[in-house]
């Protein structure tokens, strides 16, 4: 796996986020958000900030961020589209719409 070098300014940014929560390890999802918002998904390297910070091992922050799905650790795109995929969805074409995107994107 390829070593993300992370700007040392967002690196900062995190840090002090992590200081406005008083780098206590009860915040960690809330710094998650934060650095997700910061970074667009949290690499290896961002997890292992937090959890230097936050003094907690990088197993404790991967196990948050690998349990919810609203956490990334893959980039994602600038735009997310969601097509429903339930039945009612289904009936109405939902596959037809899926394979449009699936052609464009």
């Amino acid at each position: 796996m390829a070593v993300i070098k992370l700007p040392e300014s967002k690196v900062q940014q995190l840090k002090d986020i992590c200081k406005s929560f008083n780098n206590d390890k009860g915040e960690l999802i809330n710094v998650l958000h934060k650095a997700q918002e910061i970074f667009g998904y949290l690499p290896a390297e961002v997890q292992e900030v937090v959890a230097k910070e936050l003094n907690i091992s990088i197993a404790q922050v991967y196990g948050v961020v690998s349990f919810y799905s609203f956490f990334s650790m893959v980039p994602k795109g600038r735009f997310p589209v969601s097509i429903c995929l339930g039945t009612a969805c289904y009936v109405r074409g939902a596959e037809k719409v899926l394979d449009e995107f699936r052609k464009q994107l």
